[in-house]
């Protein structure tokens, strides 16, 4: 593999997220198999120096094959950028969300709906599926309608924010961008969240309003729930029950914006 080899794989990761090899895939993006070929045929130094490359950018590069995880063909190896969990990668940040969520000159409440709408399409592909965010087995199965996502956030803010003592819970800037929905703004931000994602490559629309989870949404979730999302998962000392994803949005109530700005990137 020459450098300039070594320079269009990494260019294509960063755009993509993900390589696959396989030789019979439909619809396989411009120099795809090419590129895996090369990455087939590379020796050991090659890739040690590839991943080198793309860790520098932010990124872990991540082989999977048809034994490591369910959802890929026999004799098949998938080649994913999945985001380092210890360093923000300055090619996957959150300025994009604003304009995204349809919200451009209102980048607070752009990351306030993108991160509680980001917690709850997770409580539908892990809680509700009895899997752990570590998991990154069952995602072929992880899926939910747009339907289903819209329902869950309108529980949430009617049934739960709307519920909450305003006063008590002092100056809130989620409880007041929640609050302010007045009935036609969820079905916008859901659709704005999810056409994000599916770019992002992190959902891919299956048809009739289904979305499942990608295979790099489990291998980033896997690889950076640690950091992430368990912190905000401890077990209760008083009930010894752990907290579901879906709950965690509502501990965002009452966070700094600073932490709200960093989970609009995750």
């Amino acid at each position: 593999m020459t450098p300039y080899d070594m320079g269009r794989i990494s260019a294509f990761l960063i755009l993509h997220r993900k390589l696959e090899d396989r030789s019979d895939k439909r619809g396989m993006r411009p120099d795809e198999k090419e590129l895996g070929a090369l990455l087939r045929e590379a020796t050991v130094d090659e890739l040690r120096d590839l991943e080198d490359l793309m860790s520098g950018q932010g990124f872990v590069l991540v082989q999977l094959t048809s034994f490591d995880i369910e959802g890929i063909g026999p004799g098949s190896r998938v080649y994913l950028a999945a985001r380092r969990a210890d360093m923000p990668s300055c090619l996957v940040d959150g300025s994009h969300i604003p304009e995204g969520m349809g919200l451009p000159t209102q980048p607070t409440a752009a990351k306030i709906w993108f991160t509680q709408i980001w917690l709850l399409h997770l409580d539908l592909l892990y809680t509700q599926l009895d899997r752990s965010p570590s998991e990154r087995g069952r995602w072929i199965n992880a899926s939910f309608t747009r339907e289903m996502l819209q329902d869950a956030v309108h529980a949430h803010i009617n049934d739960h924010v709307r519920k909450l003592n305003a006063v008590q819970l002092g100056d809130s800037e989620v409880y007041d961008v929640l609050c302010a929905e007045k009935g036609t703004e969820i079905s916008k931000r859901v659709k704005r969240f999810l056409d994000l994602m599916c770019r992002g490559g992190l959902l891919e629309e299956r048809g009739e309003g289904v979305y499942r989870q990608t295979l790099l949404s489990a291998v980033e979730m896997k690889e950076n729930f640690d950091r992430s999302l368990a912190p905000l998962m401890l077990t209760s000392e008083s009930t010894g029950q752990r907290t579901t994803i879906g709950q965690v949005a509502s501990a965002l109530l009452t966070t700094t914006q600073e932490a709200l700005s960093e989970g609009g990137e995750q």
